[in-house]
């Protein structure tokens, strides 16, 4: 008989194994496994989001749909009450102006 393991199933069988040797379980499980590790990322992409531009300011630049969107809610935004208000908070306006 032959067994085809992965290196991350292994992996994965030793660190649930030492784990058991420290702390035993001794009251119950969630679906018979007392802790579950995802060792890849199913949903997403392999590219880092962190960092001075993510994604979504790269596609704002390089999208003139999403520009023009994302212009024209801005542009609502701020001729909404709570537009106003954010923006006389964000140029100083509201210290003192009397909102709660």
């Amino acid at each position: 008989m032959n067994f085809d393991y992965t290196d991350a199933g292994v992996a994965q069988g030793r660190a649930s194994q030492e784990r058991a040797k420290e702390n035993p379980n001794t009251f119950g499980t969630d679906s018979g496994v007392d802790s579950v590790k995802q060792v890849t990322s199913l949903d997403k992409p392999k590219q880092r989001m962190a960092g001075q531009m993510g994604n979504r300011i790269m596609e704002y630049l390089q999208n003139p749909d999403e520009q023009a969107r994302t212009d024209s809610w801005m542009d609502m935004f701020g001729m909404s009450n709570e537009g106003k208000q954010f923006n006389q908070a964000k140029l100083g306006g509201a210290a003192g102006g009397g909102m709660q």
